[in-house]
């Protein structure tokens, strides 16, 4: 019975339930593709000669010399030129003229939409912003007082004016 304790402490140990064996995390997940790669490795192990695989031709170092000299110094042979023609076929050529007039033409388009700068306006309208608020607020109350009410006649005149014509009609008409 002493015997028997002994071996029954040594079962179960500190913790009761384990056996002190544990697997590491996933073990199970690739033991599958792990034991088909070995046995993979193996047969192809098998399959390769026990040489390395590699096999040289009967003769081939004795007749290795001769047959550089043979292709090297034969004065008789001439050189093979190869021809590469840059344009393949038309239609490459085609196609390139093609793309080349595409590019060109967009090039010109979208340089004939943009408008040309006019330094004069873009000067005149920078010195507006340079004068002083108290000069503008005179300007208006001195033009106030000399102008005449308008009329709903010139009103109507103007709302027309402005709907009907852009800023540049207005502009270029003065």
């Amino acid at each position: 019975m002493g015997e028997n304790l002994e071996n029954n402490e040594w079962v179960k140990g500190d913790f009761p339930g384990e056996t002190g064996f544990t697997t590491p995390d996933n073990y199970f997940a690739g033991l599958t593709e792990r034991i088909n790669a070995r046995v993979f490795t193996e047969q192809m192990k098998s399959t390769v000669p026990a040489n390395g695989g590699y096999t040289v031709p009967a003769g081939y170092f004795e007749n290795l010399t001769s047959a550089i000299l043979a292709k090297t110094t034969n004065e008789n042979a001439l050189p093979q030129r190869k021809i590469v023609r840059l344009w393949h076929s038309k239609l490459l050529k085609y196609a390139s003229a093609a793309c080349f007039l595409l590019i060109a033409g967009s090039g010109l388009y979208f340089n004939i939409q943009q408008q040309p700068v006019n330094y004069a306006d873009l000067a005149a309208e920078q010195m507006l912003y340079d004068i002083d608020e108290q000069v503008i607020i005179e300007h208006i109350e001195a033009n106030q007082a000399t102008q005449p009410k308008s009329s709903a006649a010139d009103a109507e005149l103007e709302n027309y004016i402005l709907n009907n014509y852009s800023q540049n009609d207005l502009v270029t008409g003065l």
